[in-house]
């Protein structure tokens, strides 16, 4: 069986958080009410997801809400019992948590450092901007309580990162982000745009709170903090997935992957669905509690689903980006006067992608030739051991050894690591 990354609603959309933008702000029933994943649920289906992915061993599973932590630590505990228990020898387990931080303590962090498990902290920003819409339910600010849940995280050594929300708070704020999040020592961030619907609400017009020119002119102007010379020093997730677009290798995230095909989601009642954005009757997949894991993940409503960037609109089959953009999300489309429009965002990535490309280019150039380089350099050649300082660099740009790969100032980015050449 193919590898399967498994989504959990483990709270469903309760929280303990008031964020005026919250795409989960109604649940399936039209009111936020109280809802949990039940640990009956999870003894049959963790077992059986062990079963599916024993032939690649490698499990995947990610824990979100509403706020998941208001499952409790004991219920995470089980978790990773129940993991332990069922997998083959050698399966590689990975976790992922999606929260708040405002209910992470000392022994959580000790937890999440153990199990080794990654967590995705929300945050929109510096105090006046975080606080703007990211309330608890008596309508106070919630930054300090974040920073205080990110301490924890780094006392514990817990590795994370960082989900802002742009909204109309900070949305024309892009170089203020981007230095905040540097001061903070953030190393990994993600942006997305606040939107102006419903998950359960997929056949409505895509609306969100920023409009498609301020998003291109916020990207344009991330893009320009985050460049630094050609080695930037800290992700930010969508231009990661535009450089892996510009290498020709696979795109991490399904708004500019070829499919869309992110795994599954897993509704506290078993319900399960191909995307966060699609809980609705109409895209439900089945049930895992009486339904097979396998039909579920390939059956006809989950193949339509990973099939759905096609057809091209128009407007993308005669577009000179459409290889790096990938059409952005189908969930972002509309239909005007019977015609299928282009994602919402098209106008923003055209804008960034004018602005970016070379640059762009020149970062493809970089890898490569790092890759190059280290290839040379591991295989023993002569030509590898026998490069002084002022001779031609091994990875064949044409500079000298010393300002080029034996540059430490030029190898100080993290995506020389981070992303491989086809």
């Amino acid at each position: 069986m193919p590898a399967l990354s498994v989504m959990f609603k483990t709270v469903s959309t309760d929280c303990n958080l008031d964020c005026a933008y919250c795409y989960s702000r109604e649940s399936l029933e039209g009111t936020r009410v109280r809802r949990r994943l039940g640990m009956g649920l999870l003894e049959r289906f963790i077992p059986a997801y062990m079963s599916y992915v024993a032939d690649v061993k490698m499990a995947s599973m990610s824990w979100q809400g509403g706020e998941p932590t208001l499952a409790g630590l004991s219920f995470f505990e089980r978790v990773v019992a129940f993991q332990a228990a069922y997998a083959e020898p050698g399966t590689l387990i990975s976790n992922a948590l999606q929260t708040n931080a405002i209910l992470l303590d000392e022994a959580w962090g000790k937890f999440l450092r153990r199990y080794n498990w990654l967590v995705g902290v929300s945050l929109d920003g510096p105090e006046e901007v975080h606080n703007a819409l990211r309330t608890d339910r008596g309508g106070r600010g919630t930054f300090a309580s974040v920073l205080r849940g990110i301490e924890v995280l780094r006392r514990h050594g817990v590795d994370f990162n960082v989900l802002c929300v742009l909204g109309p708070h900070n949305v024309w704020r892009a170089s203020e982000l981007m230095a905040f999040f540097r001061r903070q020592r953030i190393t990994h961030v993600q942006f997305i745009p606040a939107m102006n619907f419903q998950a359960i609400q997929p056949d409505r017009p895509p609306v969100f709170l920023v409009t498609p020119a301020q998003y291109g002119a916020f990207l344009v102007e991330a893009f320009d903090a985050w460049y630094e010379a050609g080695s930037p020093v800290f992700s930010v997730r969508i231009f990661d997935n535009f450089v892996q677009s510009y290498l020709g290798v696979p795109n991490d995230m399904c708004v500019h992957a070829d499919t869309c095909d992110a795994g599954i989601v897993v509704e506290w009642d078993g319900s399960a669905y191909p995307c966060d954005f699609y809980i609705h009757p109409g895209w439900k997949l089945g049930n895992v509690l009486d339904t097979p894991l396998a039909e579920l993940a390939s059956g006809v409503v989950r193949r339509a689903f990973i099939g759905q960037k096609v057809p091209w609109p128009e407007d993308c089959a005669r577009c000179e980006w459409v290889r790096v953009c990938k059409t952005g999300c189908p969930r972002n489309r509309a239909t005007v006067e019977g015609v299928l429009a282009p994602d919402y965002f098209c106008a923003s990535y055209k804008q960034f992608f004018a602005h970016a490309q070379a640059r762009l280019g020149e970062l493809k150039l970089t890898i490569e030739r790092k890759q190059r380089y280290l290839q040379v350099m591991e295989s023993g050649s002569n030509r590898g051991a026998m490069a002084g300082r002022n001779d031609p660099c091994p990875c064949g740009s044409g500079r000298k050894h010393k300002v080029c790969c034996a540059n430490p100032a030029r190898s100080r980015s993290y995506l020389l690591g981070a992303l491989p050449t086809p």
